[in-house]
């Protein structure tokens, strides 16, 4: 783990995963008729251990909210999808305003490879955050998000193999 990367280098990888599922961006979901927000978890594995993710949780005001998850490599790029309860939709989102996730910027110091990154966005209308982490190394703030992840959206880190 020699240089230190700029944001947008791990930025450019994760975006990448998601292109390659066929995904479109959150900025895009969001404005589908019905949504209220869209939250994204793309988790891409340094030394390829598991196939790289991509989660997408989706709150529409038709449907309970949907979390779909695809796998680069796996079932035919076909997402699994959980629906997921109100209350626990609601769990995530006030944990994520409590962390103040809006005003949250990318881990510092990240080193360009060596370690496994995860890009966690959000859109809202035409609001649209993401913050990076490296999960093995975040402290504060950041590996409270990782937590929060962790806790509330077990099934967006699930690893295949």
């Amino acid at each position: 783990m020699v240089d230190q990367a700029h944001p947008e280098q791990q930025a450019a990888l994760l975006r990448a995963i998601a292109e390659r599922l066929g995904l479109p961006p959150v900025k895009l979901l969001v404005k589908e008729p019905g949504v209220l927000g869209v939250y994204r978890v793309t988790v891409y594995y340094h030394d390829r251990r598991a196939r790289d993710s991509c989660a997408t949780l989706v709150d529409d005001r038709r449907q309970e909210p949907r979390l779909s998850t695809c796998y680069r490599g796996a079932f035919g790029q076909r997402p699994i999808t959980y629906t997921l309860t109100e209350d626990r939709y609601e769990a995530f989102v006030r944990a994520l305003q409590k962390l103040r996730f809006d005003h949250l910027r990318d881990q510092p110091g990240m080193p360009l490879y060596g370690l496994d990154f995860w890009m966690i966005e959000r859109a809202a209308g035409s609001f649209v955050r993401s913050v990076i982490v490296a999960p093995q190394t975040a402290q504060g703030a950041h590996a409270q998000l990782v937590g929060i992840i962790r806790e509330h959206l077990p099934e967006a880190l699930r690893a295949i193999e």
